[in-house]
Order: C-alpha cells, then sequence, then structure tokens
C-alpha cells in the first residue's frame, strides 16, 4: 500500500452502522444543529457513553478516523460501510464532484464519463460545501459542471448567498461559453464571489484539439467560449497537457491566448496523469518532459513576455531542470500525492510536487535524489 500524504478513506467499524449520506463530521459535541447536513461524532475505539446532544445522529468509535480529520470537516458515507474524507480542513486542495456527464471524450481523462443524470451531486456539493464554511478555495470538477446550464447557476447562487467566503476554481472544457446568454449569466455571478474556471485548450489547429478531446466541433466552441468569457470578464485559467500530438503546441497556444483572448489569469502546463483513459493509451500519449524541454521553456518565455503568470503542474523537480523549478507549484491533491522511497533522502523534497499514487508499475518514471550544494561544498 503506498502512503500517500492524506489518508480520505475509513472502513467504519460495523458495530457502529451510519446510513449512506454526507456529514458534517465533528470531534466534539456541538451544542446546535447545522442548516444543511446532519452530524456524527467521532471519537476514539473507547469512548462509549452517548452524548446527551439532539444534534448528533450518530457516533463512530474510530481512532484511526479520529486521529485523521479535524472537527467541521465533510464526509461521504457509503453504503459499503467506507467514510471518505471529501473536504477537509487539513489538505492542500479540496475539490467536489458535481457530475460524471461530459461531451468531450478526452482521450486521457482521469474521470471517465457516465451518462446517466446526476444533477443531486450539485445539490450535495452545495449543501456540503454550505456546511464546509471555507474561506479558502474549493475545486469544482466532473465531468463537464457546465452541461447542467440553470442547475449550475442555481449551484452558484445557493453558495454564494450560503458560503460568501468562499472561492471556487471550476473546471470545465470552457464549450458551454460559447452560448452568450449562458456566458452572461456566469459573469454575474462572477461579480458576487471570486470564482475561476480553468478551461483546456490543447492546440491552435481545430482537427488536433478536437482529436485529443474527442469530439467534433468542440475545437469551435472552446474558442467561442474562450472569448465570450474573456470578454464578459470572468477569470480563466488556461491549461494545457503536453501529449505526444501537441507538444510543439505550446508555445503558440500561449501566444495565440495572449494576443486574441482576455481576462487569462494564469497559464498552467500540466504533466499527464496516468489514470483513467489515459491508462489505456499512455504509450501514445504521454513523453517524458526531457523530451520536450525546449518547447517547455518556449511556452513559459511565452507566457512571461505576455506578463501573464505561469505554472508547472505535476512535474516531480527532478524531471525538470533548475531553471525550470521555481515555475513547478505542488499541485497535487494529497488524498493521491505520494512520494517513492528514492525520495527519502532528497534535500528539496519537501518543495518537489511529487508523484500521483497512479504513477506505479509501468507507468512510473523514476526519480532522481538532488543534492545542492551549500556554501560551495
Amino acid at each position: 500500500m503506498v502512503e500517500t500524504i492524506r489518508k480520505d478513506v475509513f472502513q467504519l467499524p460495523p458495530e457502529n452502522p451510519i446510513a449512506a449520506g454526507h456529514y458534517l463530521l465533528r470531534t466534539t459535541v456541538p451544542d446546535s444543529s447545522n442548516h444543511y447536513l446532519n452530524q456524527i461524532l467521532i471519537k476514539d475505539d473507547v469512548y462509549s457513553p452517548k452524548p446527551n446532544s439532539q444534534c448528533i445522529t450518530g457516533v463512530v468509535r474510530s481512532s484511526g478516523l479520529l486521529g485523521n480529520i479535524s472537527d467541521g470537516d465533510i464526509g461521504v458515507v457509503n453504503a459499503n460501510g467506507t467514510l471518505r474524507v471529501i473536504l477537509s480542513r487539513n489538505a492542500n486542495h479540496n475539490t467536489v464532484l458535481v457530475t460524471e456527464r461530459c461531451n468531450n471524450r478526452c482521450l486521457f481523462c482521469s474521470q471517465p464519463p457516465k451518462e446517466r443524470d446526476d444533477d443531486h451531486l450539485l445539490v450535495q456539493a452545495g449543501l456540503a460545501i454550505a456546511a464546509f464554511q471555507s474561506d479558502d478555495i474549493i475545486g469544482i470538477s466532473g465531468g463537464e459542471p457546465l452541461l447542467y446550464r440553470e442547475k449550475f447557476l442555481r449551484f452558484l447562487d445557493f453558495v454564494i448567498l450560503h458560503a460568501p467566503s468562499t472561492s471556487l476554481h471550476i473546471l470545465s472544457n470552457g464549450r458551454a461559453f460559447s452560448d452568450t446568454g449562458f456566458a452572461s449569466e456566469i459573469a454575474k455571478r462572477c461579480q458576487d464571489t471570486s470564482i475561476t474556471f480553468g478551461i483546456p485548450l490543447y492546440s491552435i489547429l481545430g482537427s488536433n484539439h478536437d482529436r485529443l478531446v474527442g469530439a467534433h466541433g468542440a475545437y469551435r466552441d472552446t474558442i467561442n467560449g474562450l472569448i465570450n468569457a474573456g470578454n464578459l470578464g470572468i477569470p480563466i485559467e488556461l491549461r494545457i497537457i503536453p501529449t505526444q500530438q501537441n507538444y510543439k503546441d505550446i508555445s503558440t497556444i500561449v501566444e495565440f491566448s495572449s494576443r486574441c483572448l482576455s481576462n487569462i489569469v494564469q497559464v498552467s502546463i500540466m504533466n499527464l496523469e496516468p489514470t483513467g483513459w489515459a491508462k489505456n493509451s499512455w504509450h501514445n500519449l504521454y513523453l517524458s518532459p526531457s523530451s520536450y524541454l525546449d518547447d517547455l521553456r518556449n511556452g513559459i518565455e511565452a507566457a512571461i513576455e505576455a506578463s501573464l503568470p505561469v505554472c508547472l503542474f505535476n512535474f516531480p523537480l527532478c524531471h525538470i531542470p533548475e531553471d525550470l523549478w521555481p515555475y513547478a507549484v505542488q499541485s497535487i491533491s494529497d488524498w493521491k500525492n505520494y512520494y517513492p522511497n528514492e525520495c527519502s533522502q532528497c534535500q528539496l523534497k519537501s518543495k518537489c510536487p511529487g508523484y500521483f499514487t497512479s504513477s506505479r508499475g509501468k507507468f512510473h518514471h523514476p526519480p532522481r535524489r538532488i543534492e545542492q550544494c551549500v556554501n560551495g561544498t
């Protein structure tokens, strides 16, 4: 078992059955009910008295769970008796899934889409965010969240009203913004809270972008959406994932975006994650960063020249040269982030993005220990 930075899934003890659902996790007995979610009390294994409180739905005795959560975390209890912490006060990034539907079929999709109607996830996510009451950024992912259009607008309205201090970072393919009316409605919400959209553009050639996202016409919709969103003042994080098919396009994507699009607040160049559908075509998609370093540098330089903030996501420091280290950020969510044994003596481990747990085995690109000279020695 690979040791992740933060454990997020726990097996609940059978003697304390809890019905499936979303819960506010408490380590102390609350003095009031929560308006959004039922509350369960987490205590250690030897705890026996029942709390004298009508605010608690149930009690779970688990030292392991108690030692890995904070008061006010949000957990989902599944029918199989497991509990997953979906919003944690100790997490480096918090993200909630609001749909598994999508109108793209990206070759490297990390969350392969499903066709079933799952708008109930929007409701559950809204209640979870409201119960969590964080002043940090919470990620919204799918699937494609904007497929639900009016229901997504109502979700935003609920979060803005009930969690006004929470900022949102929403992952989207941007195609829905090709509808100017819908984009205008989103722009109104962006005035009421801090909302950023992470939208990928994989090539300046429509045929290449459409091939990678598995949807004819997606490039046209995405470009029109990016233009509409930018013109309306919706903040956009532009995302690029280099693959064998598009790594030569990195700098041209950045230059095109800086010249033709507006309101780009960050360019994020992202190393491919070996999970989901990416595993099926890994050898036809992935290439080592060492094989396209010049293209990576050119993309970074194009962003700097355009005064656009630029970051490298998911690149272990030992996979890129030292001059690119300042752009590498610790972007991998802690529940799927780990460091192989070879990293234990690396002097830059604390600053390194590390690895996805899914990179183990045939997808693993071995690390090399970095030792820095001190005082010229």
